[in-house]
C-alpha cells in the first residue's frame, strides 16, 4: 500500500500466472483485505511475469469432478474481483487469455502494452467461460465480437481491444508499469466516498448481470460432464508434461 493505491502483483511466474485454487485463494484474500482496508483508495492489479495471466490452471482442473465443482463453487478465476467496492486499475502485458482475460474484464480502467493480447480459447479445450466472460466482455465489446471470441477463440491485439472498449489505454511495454501506477495515483488523490458512488452508479447500468454470472457458472459447471472436456484437459497435461 502507497498513495493510498493498494498494489496486488501475480507472481506465480513459472506458469504465467495459470490460476490455480491456492492462486485464486491467495488472489481473493488479497482483495478482500485491501477492500476493507480504509487507506486504501485504488486497487492496482499487475503481473510480475512476462505475460499478464494465461488463464485457468488446466492441470488442476483436470482434477475436478463435476461434484467437486459444485461443492466448490469452481469457476477457475476470482469470485472477488468483480464486487470490489474500490476503482480497480490494471496493467495488461503479454496474454490475458481465458480466466486472465476475465481478470481483466472484471477491471474498471485498463492500461494495456503494445504486446498485450486478449483472447477466450476455453472452446478449444471443448469448455466456455465460467467467470463472467460470456457477460462481462459482450457488455463491453457487444455481441457480434464477443461471439467471434467465444466461438473461434479469436484473439485481439492491444490496439483492436482499444478499438472494441475492452482496453482504455495502450502504451509502450517499457511505459506500462509508469503508467498505471500514475493513473491508479491520480485516482487515489480522490476522495474515496466519490470514487466509490461513481463506480456504483456504472454498476447500475449493467441490469442482469449479478443473474448472468450465475447463469454462466452453472452452464461452465455442466462441462464437467461431457467426456470430450475431460480428454481435452487430458490431452494438454499429457502435452504440456513431454515437452
Amino acid at each position: 500500500v502507497e498513495d493510498a493505491v493498494g498494489t496486488v502483483t501475480l507472481a506465480r511466474t513459472v506458469a504465467l500466472n495459470a490460476l490455480s485454487r491456492d492462486l485464486i485463494r491467495s488472489l481473493d484474500d488479497a482483495l478482500l483485505a485491501l477492500d476493507h482496508n480504509d487507506q486504501v483508495h485504488v486497487l492496482l492489479l499487475k503481473s510480475a511475469a512476462r505475460h499478464f495471466c494465461a488463464g485457468a490452471d488446466i492441470e488442476d482442473m483436470a482434477g475436478l469432478s463435476l461434484d467437486d465443482a459444485v461443492a466448490q463453487d469452481y469457476v477457475g478465476c476470482s469470485r472477488v474481483l468483480g464486487s470490489v467496492s474500490k476503482p480497480v486499475v490494471v496493467a495488461v502485458n503479454g496474454l490475458a487469455a481465458g480466466g486472465g482475460c476475465e481478470l481483466v474484464e472484471m477491471c474498471d480502467i485498463v492500461i494495456a502494452a503494445h504486446n498485450a493480447r486478449f483472447s477466450h480459447p476455453e472452446i478449444s479445450l471443448c469448455a466456455m467461460p465460467g467467470a463472467g466472460g460470456t457477460q462481462r466482455l459482450t457488455r463491453v465489446v457487444g455481441k457480434h465480437l464477443a461471439m467471434d471470441m467465444l466461438l473461434t477463440a479469436r484473439t485481439l491485439t492491444a490496439m483492436e481491444a482499444q478499438g472494441a472498449g475492452l482496453v482504455s489505454r495502450v502504451v509502450a511495454e517499457d511505459e506500462l508499469q509508469a503508467t498505471a501506477h500514475a493513473v491508479a495515483r491520480a485516482i487515489a488523490a480522490r476522495p474515496p466516498g466519490l470514487l466509490r458512488r461513481i463506480k456504483d452508479a456504472v454498476r447500475h447500468g449493467f441490469p442482469g448481470l449479478d443473474a448472468g454470472l450465475q447463469a454462466e457458472a452453472a452452464l461452465f459447471r455442466q462441462c464437467f460432464q461431457d467426456p470430450r472436456f475431460g480428454s481435452a484437459l487430458a490431452a494438454f497435461v499429457r502435452s504440456r508434461n513431454s515437452r
